[in-house]
């Protein structure tokens, strides 16, 4: 399972090769992919609802010694979200994503990867994304719980989507390898895990080697085994079982209690001492 390199499918005869290009919505997009059926498709152009950069998942550069070479954003217009995954030599061609970009992205192929749905450079024709207004609010994270992300097939309301995990735990059992690194730290090596929220549990799969914002974010953190934690990621579906598993962007301990009113305390103090001394 640790193996991730990404196989492009050899499609045989023209019929293979789908339908023409043509503009629709996400959701619309979405609901043609019967599972097998690579096609060609634009997204927010003329009438199409605008189509807004949520997150960039990945970066070309190098980051703590890990070399990427693809932009991977994810992009809601309302009906849907997916990934626009490619090169800047490639897709991403002219354009660099910002987070709130409204875009066009013309004659893209829809193949998903994983479950997480995905638009990438197609194989033959035209093709480009073209900036057509920026600063728009963006859709933030959506909220979901293990028991709706542990199914052999995601639903297009969790899938390429930004996602909240919150109030759960990680541990190196079940799912995971059973392995952690030596130094107790994410590093740049990707690495199996499980998470729990006490009911459910499914495969936490750290992965950097993939997603740059992932490295950044959380590469020399101490794992935060059996601590209580919130994660911002995106779910997806490992082909072999299937294997559902949650891919973290970043993760953030929760203060117990206690800890919590002493630092509510704190600020409170910290308070009466600034207005004494006003």
């Amino acid at each position: 399972m640790m193996n991730r390199l990404k196989i492009a499918a050899i499609l045989m005869g023209s019929a293979a090769l789908a339908a023409p290009a043509f503009g629709s919505s996400i959701g619309a997009v979405e609901a043609s992919y019967t599972g097998s059926n690579i096609f060609n498709v634009s997204i927010g152009t003329g009438s199409d609802p605008a189509a807004v950069v949520t997150a960039i998942l990945s970066t070309p550069g190098t980051f703590n010694t890990v070399t990427y070479t693809n932009y991977a954003s994810l992009v809601n217009d309302g009906t849907g979200s997916l990934d626009v995954y490619g090169s800047a030599a490639g897709l991403y061609t002219g354009y660099t994503p910002t987070v709130g970009d409204a875009i066009t992205v013309t004659t893209a192929e829809y193949s998903p990867f994983h479950q997480l749905p995905e638009l990438e450079k197609p194989s033959t024709g035209t093709y480009g994304i073209t900036l057509d207004s920026q600063h728009n609010i963006a859709p933030g994270a959506i909220t979901a719980t293990i028991e709706q992300m542990n199914v052999p097939t995601l639903p297009p309301t969790i899938a390429g989507y930004l996602v909240d995990l919150n109030n759960v735990s990680i541990n190196d059992s079940g799912a995971g390898d059973g392995t952690l690194p030596g130094s107790g730290l994410f590093g740049t090596s990707n690495l199996q895990l499980t998470v729990t929220d006490g009911t459910s549990s499914e495969e936490l799969y750290y992965y950097p080697s993939s997603y740059s914002l992932a490295n950044i974010n959380l590469s020399a953190m101490q794992i935060p085994i059996g601590d209580q934690v919130d994660m911002v990621g995106i779910a997806s579906v490992y082909p072999t079982g299937p294997a559902p598993e949650f891919i973290p962007m970043s993760i953030t301990v929760v203060p117990e209690p206690l800890s919590a009113g002493l630092m509510a305390i704190g600020s409170v103090a910290m308070l009466m001492r600034r207005r004494r001394t006003a």
